[in-house]
């Protein structure tokens, strides 16, 4: 896609990034993710965590409209068991029509540049073991497994992979 902006997330933006987050978790987690957590996600309660958080994040603008966005840390605030990682892409979600046309790309490489500019070394890239698409995806950037852990989402216990960076 051309004509992409990517650019830092404005505490007004916390809706629409909310509407990606909801969309894209109720698409790519369909089958992983228990029904009942992905059709009862509060919207009210994930946009008032986007506006807490929005200084963290990037948006792909496209037409006016939010179509992607990043969420990422310059330390290592979620990762305690990989302690030498300095830093970590939380959340990367597109709109789920709008997947394969770079968007994805292209917000992982403006925070990877961002990240190498404040002098961080390592990232990690946490993924849900059974979301094979974004493996593929994570694999084809760069990545490499280096580890494995138990996320909790709705009360239930989830596999995911690490994917090392080296910035």
């Amino acid at each position: 896609m051309e004509n992409i902006v990517i650019r830092r997330m404005e505490i007004e933006d916390a809706e629409a990034v909310t509407d990606i987050l909801i969309k894209s978790w109720q698409t790519a987690y369909r089958g992983i993710v228990s029904d009942e957590h992905l059709d009862n996600m509060d919207r009210v309660t994930l946009t008032d965590r986007r506006r807490k958080q929005y200084k963290d994040y990037i948006v792909a603008v496209f037409e006016g409209r939010i179509v992607g966005y990043c969420w990422y840390m310059n330390d290592n605030s979620f990762t305690n068991d990989v302690p030498d990682i300095d830093c970590e892409v939380v959340a990367l979600y597109v709109d789920p029509e709008l997947k394969r046309n770079g968007l994805g790309r292209q917000l992982l490489l403006y925070a990877i540049d961002d990240l190498k500019k404040q002098g961080r070394k390592k990232m990690i890239i946490w993924c849900l073991k059974e979301n094979y698409p974004s493996r593929k995806f994570y694999e084809k950037m760069g990545g490499e497994i280096i580890g494995e852990h138990t996320t909790n989402i709705g009360y239930k216990d989830y596999d995911e992979v690490g994917f090392l960076y080296r910035l």
